[in-house]
């Protein structure tokens, strides 16, 4: 187990529904209230937050009040907190959290203040308690990420899930829980949205090393707590004889490791006398993934080539090249835990995990560019990979062909906020309005809605008030898609993704931003003057996708007519500088 160099405190859930402020570590010590916890008392759950304030976390309770309510929601009625879209789109077989998960036993809150020292005279078993934060992840049954949409004057901008994902010290804590054996999270974007989020497509960050920092000296701190996180999770999967599992994380330690000065494990498993002799780096690679043949595949569907593109080790791949390995050779299984649907090329990995060398070796191989759900170039798009792009555009690639959905990589891009990724595409193509109003509406319907894109694709000519229209907009496999998932939704199989289908048909961007809880973008898009009087095709308007929740107050009044606020607030999430619009 994780060394746990600090002891785990804790704060039990009845407790914290009672709160009005919160208290610092050493007086809810003092008093009794937090108590260090073991697996006999209850369950834990680890909450990952942004601090509002640089001295306290949420000096005016605006997150804990969020937080409070979702708990009694969670503790106190029955229901179930549903996964994403994305991964109940991908991942056919994933699983929600009933509230009965959370009502079983008693219930424990780790929360930063709350559970490690603040004062400066504590300042060893601070540092102590910040590196055990793995271990304290490692040992919560759940995992909550708290991220509604807060107004930070002081730091000059605004809170959302998008700068929870930003951040060094959140990734890290991310991380950590995705390479736990409970490896789902719940994103809680307000009191009454959240969502158990099952794959790591479903809401795309990037590594610790290449987060922000407030103190710079953090990100090499954390170099050795990231190496161990990775390497636990190795020693799992191996101690479980689940091969596909440490063959995938042992591809991807490039990945986590990123921007961090620390070397990946080369070698996990002891090498024979004569691999070490040989120096043959595809020799030592298919001993070191436990595989046998090169042109072979495993019980998950991927084949030696697929693993070395994840790994972006260019040696190996162009090693496994010249023995013949079939570039155009794709997965033949989905991949739940990434969220990877089947018919996945090494092209299509070494792309989305931004290995653009080894990208560069299967392009000359002469890889194919399209064939999955998805092209390379939507791949790209999906994790901001804009030098990817370029690249895939010099080999042929063609901006304007759409997945399996219809879909552009531009659209896609604007999905997942991928703004340098836009950027590109808007370089290789000169694409319109129509197209614009898809994206608009696509980002806001994901996770891609914020106040800067929304200014980008208006001041491109997007009608604010764009109406989804499913047989325009679709494919025909899309629309039997949202078809098959309305139908759900109507005999009462309802979920995340059969409330997206069932609204979609003739909905605005600013009814899907409120929709899925996305604030800041939905000021944006009031302050650009979106209409409140327009109906969608179940009768409903932008103000009814919000009734019966609490919603910030500068919304309400947008909702009312009264568009100031949402200005001010959209002016502030504006990042400084500029972004050049080419035409």
């Amino acid at each position: 187990a994780t060394a746990m160099l600090y002891p785990m405190y804790t704060v039990q859930a009845e407790l914290l529904l009672q709160m009005m402020t919160i208290e610092a570590h050493e007086v809810l010590k003092a008093r009794g209230d937090a108590v260090i916890f073991d697996e006999s008392m209850g369950s834990a759950a680890f909450v990952s937050h942004q601090w509002v304030a640089r001295n306290h976390p949420d000096p005016d309770f605006e997150q804990m009040r969020v937080f409070k309510e979702a708990m009694s929601h969670l503790l106190y009625r029955r229901g179930s907190i549903s996964v994403d879209f994305v991964t109940e789109s991908f991942v056919p077989s994933a699983k929600g959290i009933l509230h009965e998960e959370f009502q079983a036993r008693p219930l424990f809150i780790w929360y930063d203040y709350f559970s490690v020292p603040q004062t400066a005279v504590q300042g060893r078993q601070r540092a102590e308690g910040i590196n055990t934060i793995p271990a304290y992840v490692a040992k919560c049954r759940f995992f909550f990420a708290l991220c509604p949409t807060i107004e930070c004057p002081t730091q000059g901008k605004v809170l959302t899930a998008a700068s929870w994902s930003a951040r060094g010290w959140c990734r890290l804590e991310r991380a950590a829980r995705e390479l736990s054996a409970h490896d789902s999270w719940v994103l809680v974007r307000s009191s009454t949205s959240f969502h158990v989020v099952g794959t790591a497509v479903s809401f795309v960050s990037g590594s610790v090393g290449e987060g922000e920092f407030t103190v710079e000296e953090d990100r090499q701190k954390l170099a050795p707590v990231m190496k161990s996180v990775v390497d636990k999770k190795l020693l799992l999967a191996l101690e479980a004889g689940d091969l596909p599992a440490y063959r995938r994380h042992l591809s991807l330690q490039t990945v986590h490791l990123r921007g961090l000065e620390i070397e990946p494990a080369l070698s996990f498993l002891p090498s024979d006398e004569a691999n070490q002799k040989s120096g043959d780096s595809v020799t030592m690679f298919l001993h070191q993934y436990r595989l046998t043949k090169v042109k072979g595949k495993d019980a998950a569907g991927f084949c030696p080539l697929h693993y070395a593109a994840m790994s972006g080790n260019s040696q190996v791949v162009g090693g496994l090249l010249a023995r013949r390995a079939d570039p155009n050779r794709r997965t033949t299984k989905s991949e739940p835990k990434l969220g990877f649907p089947l018919w996945m090329s090494a092209l299509d990995l070494a792309i989305f995990y931004k290995h653009n060398d080894a990208a560069r070796l299967l392009i000359a191989a002469r890889a194919r560019l399209e064939g999955g759900i998805n092209t390379s170039m939507h791949l790209a798009a999906i994790s901001n990979n804009a030098e990817g792009l370029c690249l895939l555009r010099a080999a042929g690639g063609n901006p304007w062909t759409r997945n399996l959905f219809g879909q552009l990589a531009f659209q896609v891009a604007a999905l997942y906020g991928s703004m340098a990724a836009m950027e590109e595409l808007l370089v290789q193509a000169q694409y319109g309005p129509q197209q614009f109003g898809v994206a608009l509406h696509g980002a806001m319907a994901n996770c891609g809605g914020s106040a800067e894109l929304v200014e980008l694709l208006i001041s491109l000519r997007a009608d604010v008030d764009f109406q989804f229209d499913c047989r325009r907009d679709l494919t025909r496999i899309g629309r039997l898609f949202g078809v098959a998932e309305t139908l759900k939704h109507r005999v009462g199989r309802r979920s995340a993704l059969s409330l997206l289908a069932y609204h979609n048909h003739g909905q605005t961007p600013l009814m899907a931003a409120m929709q899925g809880a996305q604030y800041e973008a939905a000021a944006a898009l009031i302050a650009a003057g979106a209409r409140l009087d327009i109906r969608n095709s179940q009768n409903w308007t932008a103000e009814d996708f919000c009734r019966g929740q609490e919603i910030p107050a500068f919304l309400q009044k947008g909702l009312e007519g009264d568009p100031e606020e949402c200005r001010r607030v959209a002016s502030l999430a504006l990042p400084d500088g500029y972004l050049e619009v080419p035409f």
